[in-house]
Formats: structure tokens, sequence, C-alpha cells
């Protein structure tokens, strides 16, 4: 997907794509859990499979070991799906919990939950989430 410079970033911060998330999906790393998880959200919204995998922890339940069918699952979702809005609702040192408003089939399927991440060589990476 090709996006301008003066696109709003599809994270929802109000700030330029190229000013919020896309340093981080051209692979400058995330600060904090919240900067990784605006930015997986993002590269949901912009079908960027490669970083979602990539941001993915290796004892996460989400990952796959199949790459290609693990990517061909993102890219459903992403493409079947409207990122309409992403609220922070409370974040903690390893945890972000957020309201994500999506759209699919014109069916409200917004959601809230609480990612867990670790940092691993400096890195944060997705965990897992629990879902209210």
């Amino acid at each position: 997907m090709i996006i301008n410079d003066q696109v709003l970033c599809p994270c929802h911060s109000g700030r330029l794509y190229t000013e919020c998330c896309q340093p981080y999906h051209k692979g400058k790393l995330a600060p904090t859990p919240e900067a990784l998880m605006r930015a997986r959200y993002s590269a949901y919204a912009l079908h960027n499979a490669d970083f979602i995998m990539q941001t993915t922890h290796p004892d996460s339940p989400h990952r796959k070991q199949d790459k290609r069918l693990w990517t061909a699952e993102i890219l459903a979702f992403a493409t079947q799906t409207q990122f309409a809005a992403l609220t922070i609702l409370d974040t903690t040192a390893d945890t972000v919990t957020f309201r994500a408003g999506l759209m699919q089939n014109l069916r409200d399927t917004s959601f809230t939950e609480k990612s867990t991440f670790k940092r691993i060589k400096g890195k944060w990476l997705y965990v897992m989430g629990q879902y209210d």
C-alpha cells in the first residue's frame, strides 16, 4: 500500500505517518510498548504483514512456523477490516490497554485488549493480549 508524506498516521495519533509510525516500519526500534502497539495497529491498517511478524515475540501463541500461512492470515484480516479508531486506555512498563475501533462487512468488531510486551536485546515485541 502506498501512502504519501502528508497522510495522517493510521494509528490515529493525529501526527503525520512519516513522523509517527513510518520510522518503526522502516526499522527504527520502538522505544516503548505503546509506540510498538501503535506501529502494529498501523501495520495492520497498511497491510504490512512483515512488520507484524517481525514484532511478534518467539514465544507468542500468535506466532506461526509457516510464514506463508501466517502472512495470508494477517492479510486476510487486514484487507477485510477498516481501522477506524485507536484509543490508549492505560500503559505500564510492559503492557498497553487500548480500544481498537474496527469494522468488518459493515459490522462493528471493535474490542478492548490489554497487550503484553517483552524486550529482547533492546527490541520490544508483542507477546499476547487479553480481551475484555
